[in-house]
């Protein structure tokens, strides 16, 4: 690792943070294999992408995340969160606070997300 775990995880949940405020396509920072726990377990990238996908179609368009606690451990990063979800739409001016974490793994010359859980 040249770079800091902290600076990997910041670099992250930035990229994250600027696609899903974007409708951009989140699902291209997980792993093929990935998992995604919240209110339902999606895995692979292809169902991560459906899963999000529906979380934005219910009007949750827009994010803020925190990075609350970082941390390398066995040639993963593992990165915990406090995020802010807002509303479009039907769910306009309403907000959702929650708390996110991820697995980072590097993958070529990316660092991708392994799992994710939500809550």
């Amino acid at each position: 690792m040249t770079e800091s775990p902290d600076q990997i995880a910041a670099a992250y949940v930035a990229r994250w943070q600027k696609l899903w405020n974007e409708q951009g396509t989140v699902s291209a920072l997980y792993t093929d294999d990935s998992v995604l726990v919240g209110f339902r377990t999606a895995v692979g990238r292809a169902d991560i992408a459906a899963l999000l996908q529906s979380i934005i179609d219910q009007g949750w368009t827009g994010i803020s995340i925190a990075v609350v606690n970082v941390r390398a451990v066995a040639g993963v990063v593992l990165v915990a969160c406090d995020y802010t979800a807002s509303g479009s739409g039907r769910n306009d001016g309403q907000t959702r606070q929650g708390k996110s974490s991820h697995v980072l793994t590097r993958v070529g010359d990316a660092w991708l997300s392994a799992m994710h859980t939500t809550s």
